[in-house]
């Protein structure tokens, strides 16, 4: 219920969720649960569910309804102390929950609940509800109980870790068919062990790739990557073309801008930063072309592009500024292709569809920007700089991650000096993961934040956008987290959006409607640059195992962060090399 190390093996290979999403279609499919959730009442606020039988955790006790119920007593009960479970109490109707017998439990929602498989399973990487051992929590004090070695549903459990945080090592549980993650093995075998571990910085972590002291890595550098791939021929990619790897995460790197704070508050300001913007040259300086761009503030991923950025493209085409100016680039990925086989790319690593780079992007116009910040008072100063409508020097000051993430550290100083070239000074601060995550959310320490964000995996927006309500909204100089709303926007019309949808049907044509809406709103407004895909350049070292999700044989994202990591171990095999 508190904050943990859940990147390190726990969300992965420990716990187990009531419902699993399946990655390849977004598909929502029982994992404790025995199948869908019944819904009781019209009104979508009162649900049904059956568990499977014969799920044990590892200490050998049956996983059964005692255990939810339980479970969802304690989340209320620690809400004063836990830091991990308002997306159940703020979800779940207090007392509502009823045992039906040992496998059934009934519950109730706050409101019209249309995501209850998704808000109460895994939306994309985990699951708000972590299901608790009620004879292991009942004997201690449940709500700081640190449950060091926990019992797990999943067929591993910890066996060594690291106190400093560096590494969790896991082992195969002697009883994993009876775990929840069994039936994801087809051949009856599963790897021993599975070690997470901090292999340092980029520049000592590839040299350990290169000697195969370990199989997946995460965020390696595009140009390490080739660098790896040259010295040790068991390195691959995901794919054989551009951009390489996989990019199907659910949230996409942009600026994250204080929509209180002056002059950001200026709709033209944030359209001068955007076409400001040289992305073509930031992406081949900072990644090498290895990204898929977006204007919508989603990723355009192959269960969202049909959805939400096809039917869009002529929106973006026909989209008109205020001084009748037309922004959107629908060229964009064939000028990138051109541009790197300028580069010396060869044609055969070129995607044949050049739309795999995006549906195009904002034009790179320095001259409109000007004219757009001209019109709300500002002025250039003798040295080519702008300076706010009041005559002083405008710098924008930039937070970026440090060495922590280091392909977003690269892009946004190559998003830094691009908007330096156009007259903009820049201060960029490179802060630690802590400080990163206090000022997404603090309107005293935010103006400009180069952040992932509008995280959305499957179909259903609404975790990403549920928080766009008007009792979030501080004063720039706010200097407590805000509850909510991250944007700080202020947008009645998405605000009538978001709450009419949450009566929807999820998987109606209507509620996709609202959520087109929505992004439209967001880029009338510039309330938030989008600039990419996350580009998750994940290279996996075959040498030891073989097996993990390629473009060929895509059964999951390849990313070793989410829940579905545990599909990867249950697919890969040894090679037989020692």
């Amino acid at each position: 219920m508190l904050a943990y190390a859940r990147w390190r093996g726990f969300r992965e290979l420990g716990w187990a969720w009531l419902w699993e999403t399946d990655t390849g279609t977004g598909e929502s499919y029982g994992e404790l649960a025995a199948g869908p959730v019944e819904v009781l009442n019209d009104e979508h606020t009162k649900f049904r569910f059956t568990l499977k039988k014969g799920i044990y955790w590892s200490d050998g006790v049956e996983f059964t309804a005692d255990d939810v119920i339980y479970t969802l007593d304690t989340n209320f009960a620690c809400r004063d102390i836990a830091t991990r479970v308002s997306g159940v109490i703020n979800y779940i109707k207090e007392g509502s929950w009823v045992k039906i017998d040992d496998y059934t439990v009934e519950v109730e929602t706050n409101k019209p609940a249309y995501d209850f498989q998704q808000n109460m399973g895994v939306r994309t990487w985990g699951s708000n509800f972590v299901p608790l051992p009620q004879h292991v929590f009942e004997k201690e004090d449940a709500c700081t109980f640190k449950n060091t070695y926990p019992v797990t549903l999943g067929p591993y459990v910890v066996k060594e870790y690291d106190e400093t945080g560096f590494w969790h090592l896991w082992e195969l549980r002697d009883d994993w068919k009876r775990s929840a993650g069994a039936d994801l093995d087809q051949d009856g075998f599963m790897p021993k062990y599975v070690l997470y571990k901090d292999y340092g910085p980029e520049e000592v972590r590839s040299l350990s790739f290169v000697q195969n002291m370990y199989d997946v890595d995460t965020f390696m550098s595009p140009g390490t990557i080739k660098a790896v791939q040259d010295l040790n021929e068991s390195v691959t990619t995901f794919a054989p073309t551009l951009p390489y790897h996989n990019m199907d995460d659910a949230c996409v790197y942009g600026m994250l801008i204080n929509l209180q704070k002056p002059p950001y508050d200026l709709k033209e300001v944030r359209w001068a930063l955007a076409l400001a913007m040289d992305l073509k040259t930031i992406g081949m300086n900072a990644l090498d072309g290895e990204m898929i761009v977006n204007p919508l503030p989603i990723a355009d991923t192959q269960i969202l592009r049909p959805l939400y950025v096809e039917p869009l493209v002529p929106f973006l085409e026909e989209l008109t500024l205020d001084d009748g100016y037309k922004p959107f680039d629908p060229n964009f990925g064939a000028d990138l292709a051109a541009m790197l086989k300028e580069a010396g790319v060869d044609s055969a690593e070129l995607p044949a569809d050049t739309t795999d780079f995006g549906v195009g992007w904002w034009k790179y116009d320095v001259e409109e920007a000007g004219k757009l910040l001209e019109s709300v008072g500002f002025t250039k100063n003798a040295d080519g700089n702008w300076l706010l409508p009041g005559g002083e020097a405008w710098i924008v000051q930039l937070t970026i991650p440090g060495d922590w993430n280091k392909v977003m550290q690269r892009t946004g100083f190559a998003v830094a000096d691009s908007w330096r070239a156009a007259g903009i000074q820049v201060n960029v601060r490179q802060v630690d993961e802590a400080e990163y995550s206090a000022v997404q959310s603090t309107n005293n320490l935010k103006e400009v934040q180069y952040q992932w964000i509008h995280c959305i995996f499957t179909p259903s927006w609404l975790g990403a956008w549920r928080e766009i309500q008007p009792g979030y909204i501080n004063p720039p100089d706010h200097a407590e987290r805000n509850a909510g709303n991250r944007f700080q926007w202020d947008s009645p019309i998405v605000y009538t959006l978001v709450e009419e949808s949450l009566s929807l049907d999820q998987t109606s044509e209507k509620f996709y409607e609202n959520g087109r809406l929505i992004l439209k709103e967001f880029v009338n407004d510039m309330s938030y640059i989008n600039v990419m895909n996350i580009p998750t350049t994940i290279p996996t070292n075959e040498y030891y195992w073989t097996g993990f999700p390629k473009a060929d044989n895509y059964y999951a994202v390849p990313y070793s962060w989410w829940s579905s990591a545990k599909e990867m171990v249950a697919n890969i095999k040894p090679t037989g090399n020692k």
